[in-house]
């Protein structure tokens, strides 16, 4: 069966002219993201509005869709839509390394919110982390950060009682855990251990960081302790790959 291209037997002209036009659409769009008309994480409007705006074919607007994706301009999510992509911030796991730092660092505008606060009791896994007993009672603080105005990260604090007792209180006025841990003495501690899973994120979870229930979150845990290498902290965090990429290097680098 014989096949061949369509594009080889169009004539030049219009060739030429569909060439022009999906570079038009390519260049308008490319600005716009450049531009920050386009923000990013805002999703596009679909190929159909596309074509209209420009008053192309929707297979004109395709092609400049995959030049911006693979240009990593945007990202596309299936049964969801085209969206610009965001400015991953990368973010290092070494021992003493904070996100709001590292986004500082990169002249990002990051923030800490104080979400809420209760008493709850140590697991098993918890207890063995932080040093307690099964059933000891803890302060669990959340905290949501943000870069540039959109969620990036949820976390879940815990600080072990009687010896933090009160904490939520400093962390709600200074929104900084750094600045609430000197205040119970505590002006120094490092990372002691961090683990990374990939998980889907529950739909309270998926709302919260504005993302899709298909999208696979970061889920990490750690622990962290004072200069004495006392457990002072577990800190269980979901993270948006779209957003934080975490950079492991090797110690002695």
């Amino acid at each position: 069966m014989l096949t061949m291209d369509i594009a080889s037997v169009m004539p030049a002209r219009t060739r030429s002219r569909a060439l022009v036009l999906w570079r038009h659409v390519l260049a308008s769009l490319e600005a716009e993201i450049v531009g920050g008309e386009l923000a990013p994480g805002q999703q596009l409007p679909t190929e159909q509005a596309l074509a209209d705006r420009f008053q192309v074919h929707r297979n004109t607007v395709r092609r400049a869709l995959d030049a911006l994706r693979d240009g990593g301009l945007i990202r596309v999510e299936q049964g969801r839509g085209s969206f610009v992509r965001e400015r991953v911030v990368r973010h290092p796991l070494d021992a003493h390394s904070r996100l709001t730092s590292t986004v500082k660092d990169l002249e990002r505008v990051g923030s800490r919110h104080y979400v809420g606060s209760r008493n709850v009791r140590a697991s098993q896994a918890m207890a063995v982390e932080l040093g307690l007993a099964k059933g000891d009672v803890m302060r669990r603080v959340d905290i949501l950060s943000t870069v540039d105005g959109y969620p990036v990260a949820f976390a879940k604090n815990f600080f072990p009682l009687p010896r933090f007792r009160g904490i939520e209180r400093i962390i709600r006025q200074t929104q900084s855990i750094s600045t609430a841990l000197t205040a119970y003495g505590v002006a120094e501690y490092h990372r002691h251990e961090t683990r990374v899973t990939a998980t889907m994120p529950s739909r309270a979870d998926a709302d919260t960081l504005r993302q899709s229930r298909s999208r696979p979150v970061l889920a990490v845990t750690t622990v962290n302790r004072d200069a004495a290498g006392v457990p002072i902290q577990l800190v269980n965090s979901k993270l948006s790959p779209q957003w934080i990429e975490l950079v492991v290097r090797p110690a002695d680098d």
